[in-house]
């Protein structure tokens, strides 16, 4: 189980410091995205919903003075995203594009979402490179990380049979990949529930949460996807 306060102690970048061994070849893993979780997650785009999310959780922090409204980057064009992918085995689609022209990540040491930072086009591609280079990762080249925390992320699948949406893997070093949201709207969507219910309040400058509620909010809009943490 997770702890109960998230406060970002360290700077995302210092993740890499968990592997000392990084060359210039890797091992690529393969994560599940079966026909149907890509039609899923198809169907789950909704751009409006989408950006509702992102909105609401923007005024949270605006609301509780967490400090991170201040600290997001602006949007980006939508040719610039396209632009950054040019040369990558995945390639954005509307949910991504619709993320990073809202915003082009955060300089913040205040996570985003439920203890998760946001990442930029250029962070995400960065972190994409190490962990597919890396030798200690089975990274699937299909997918690109868009939030993380210490060894853990959230990536949305951007492979070739990605139409306006994909699913979201949860990663952590230590355990299985797992499809945990629908989608990028799907996992905003729950974010956005999470903090403005309640379920994960800041208190004493710290993001502090009730898993069990969180976990009943991401079931509601998120049907059969893992869950990526254990509900005691």
């Amino acid at each position: 189980m997770r702890g109960v306060m998230w406060l970002k102690p360290i700077h995302r970048k210092t993740a890499a410091a968990i592997f000392a061994l990084v060359i210039l070849c890797g091992c690529e893993g393969e994560f599940q995205a079966g026909t149907a979780q890509l039609r899923a997650a198809d169907l789950a785009y909704d751009s409006k919903e989408l950006q509702r999310s992102l909105d609401a959780i923007e005024a949270w922090h605006r609301k509780n003075n967490t400090g991170l409204a201040d600290s997001l980057h602006d949007g980006i064009s939508v040719s610039s995203i396209e632009r950054a992918f040019s040369n990558k085995d995945c390639q954005p689609n509307e949910e991504l594009k619709a993320l990073w022209s809202w915003r082009n990540g955060e300089d913040s040491y205040v996570p985003f979402v439920w203890y998760h930072d946001f990442l930029s086009v250029e962070e995400a591609q960065s972190e994409y490179n190490w962990l597919r280079l890396n030798p200690l990762i089975r990274w699937d080249p299909n997918y690109i990380p868009l939030f993380t925390f210490e060894g853990e992320w959230y990536a949305a699948y951007c492979g070739p049979n990605s139409g306006k949406a994909g699913p979201i893997i949860h990663f952590f070093l230590e355990d299985e990949p797992k499809i945990s949201y629908t989608n990028l709207t799907t996992f905003l969507v729950t974010m956005a529930e999470a903090l403005n219910s309640g379920a994960v309040t800041w208190i004493n400058g710290a993001m502090v949460d009730d898993i069990r509620s969180i976990y009943r909010i991401h079931q509601k809009h998120n049907g059969n996807a893992n869950f990526p943490y254990y509900v005691p």
